[in-house]
């Protein structure tokens, strides 16, 4: 397996939930994805089934227990923080919206969900977004200031490269 496909990561929130993990993602398994599989999904159809191993199942279901929540909550908080974690990873503020904004684009939510872009860029979110995907900045720039500049003058290479692979998957 190659090494894009695993990532360790660690978990330390002064819980019984910290440790080293490591994700194995199998691409072969997953089947391709089309507009289709994106569009009109119920709440009940965003269901996603995984193998995982009986010593881990245990494992979860005690730490699921000494936390006071079921597996499935448990896996839950465990999989949105290592997500957040590999989004913040992403070093251009600009290139960190793009995945972000795209993923929440896709997403039925509901009305106590958090969309990503909040992750990716805090709770000033509406002006600065525009801001960091015009300019790859919190601040506006003034295209008076740079004259006969190209559109996209302001954005990362990652942002750039970003934007042209989502282009394919947008609904």
């Amino acid at each position: 397996m190659s090494d894009h496909n695993v990532r360790s990561f660690s978990v330390h929130q002064g819980s019984v939930l910290d440790g080293e993990f490591t994700l194995r993602i199998k691409p072969e398994r997953f089947p391709e994805t089309s507009d289709q599989a994106f569009s009109g999904k119920s709440k009940s159809d965003r269901k996603f089934n995984i193998r995982i191993k009986q010593h881990d199942i245990l494992l979860f279901d005690a730490l699921a227990e000494q936390e006071g929540v079921s597996r499935s909550v448990l896996i839950n908080r465990l999989l949105h923080d290592f997500l957040r974690d590999e989004l913040m990873s992403v070093q251009e503020d600009d290139a960190r919206a793009l995945l972000a904004i795209t993923a929440d684009e896709q997403a039925n939510y509901d009305d106590l969900a958090q969309p990503w872009v909040l992750d990716a860029i805090g709770w000033e979110c509406r002006h600065l977004l525009g801001n960091v995907l015009k300019f790859n900045s919190q601040y506006e720039q003034q295209p008076s200031d740079h004259p006969g500049a190209p559109e996209n003058q302001f954005n990362s290479e990652a942002f750039i490269g970003l934007r042209d692979k989502l282009k394919g998957i947008k609904k």
